[in-house]
């Protein structure tokens, strides 16, 4: 058979999987159909959490850091605290969140949320298997933290070119953060309708001398539902640190090398909220979100009245 043949051969071969894909696909059990490499729904679909690794700290204890994702195409899920989305032991429970969005970041990240939230298991438990379960839409799905494998094992140390994870703190004589975990403020009240004030102090914290890079760079900031009834308004939602940096420092209030990250945030429910501020660098060249780094996370509860 001459080349042209063999062409030709190969490619009416294709062309029949083509017309055969589909039939065969709808074929399958419906055990088979829904695994996480099968076709992703509009709507319908799974949420899924993830164990992104742990971190063994000075002490003894060992923070756990998880993640998720909403495979739907479209649909936004909100899956209350309670036996749809529960962590084990009940001692950690409550940190996840109760709103998914959908993701599209392309790469590695692809339509996973890293990094979402964190709870550290202390000393005399760092054995114990910390339980994440999420029920929706007639999937159920259970993913276990671990301190157990060194594959899943992540540093809070500097990364290649000197990057930390930045630091956030909503006093500047208050409590800081500087991980996944991250901080509780105080909690904010605002009413139905009227937009209220977000506000943290924030700052990269690189230790990059030697390396022949910028010692600091701008960070970036998003606004983020973790926990509430409905989606806010926010004014500003996100911006990266090459959008900051362009704006220029004057673009946003300072004090000494904290930068003061606000937005303005407009309730249409009344509930309790949690807010979640990540800030991350981003722009360094040895930080990316694929890699884990470099961001870290606070929260802020809201209570809104009618």
């Amino acid at each position: 058979m001459n080349t042209y043949k063999h062409l030709a051969a190969g490619t009416l071969a294709l062309a029949l999987m083509g017309l055969t894909a589909a039939p065969l696909y709808a074929q399958l059990p419906t055990h088979l159909r829904d695994y996480p490499l099968a076709q992703r729904h509009k709507s319908g679909d799974l949420v899924a959490p993830f164990f992104d690794g742990w971190i063994a700290n000075g002490d003894g204890s060992v923070t756990m850091i998880f993640g998720f994702m909403n495979r739907n195409k479209e649909e936004l899920i909100d899956i209350p605290l309670g036996p749809d989305n529960h962590i084990e032991p009940a001692q950690f429970d409550g940190a996840q969140p109760t709103h998914f969005p959908v993701y599209d970041r392309g790469g590695l990240t692809g339509i996973r949320e890293r990094g979402a939230f964190g709870v550290t298991v202390p000393a005399n438990m760092a054995g114990t298997e910390v339980v994440w379960t999420l029920n929706h839409a007639g999937y159920s799905y259970s993913v276990p933290g671990r301190a157990t494998s060194t594959a899943y094992e992540m540093s809070r140390g500097e990364r290649a070119l000197g990057s930390l994870s930045p630091a956030i703190r909503f006093n500047l004589n208050g409590s800081e953060s500087t991980d996944r975990e991250g901080i509780m403020a105080s909690r904010v009240t605002a009413s139905v309708g009227t937009p209220v004030t977000l506000s943290a102090f924030v700052q990269d914290r690189g230790k990059r001398s030697g390396y022949g890079v910028d010692s600091l760079f701008p960070v970036g900031t998003t606004w983020i539902l973790h926990q509430g009834p409905a989606i806010p308004d926010f004014e500003t939602e996100s911006i990266s640190g090459h959008d900051r940096g362009e704006a220029g420092e004057g673009s946003e209030s300072r004090s000494d090398d904290w930068i003061v990250a606000t937005t303005q945030a407009t309730f249409s429910e009344p509930g309790d909220y949690v807010i979640r501020l990540r800030v991350d660098n981003f722009m360094a060249p040895d930080s990316k979100f694929d890699n884990h780094c470099c961001w870290s996370n606070a929260f802020l509860p809201v209570t809104v009245t009618p």
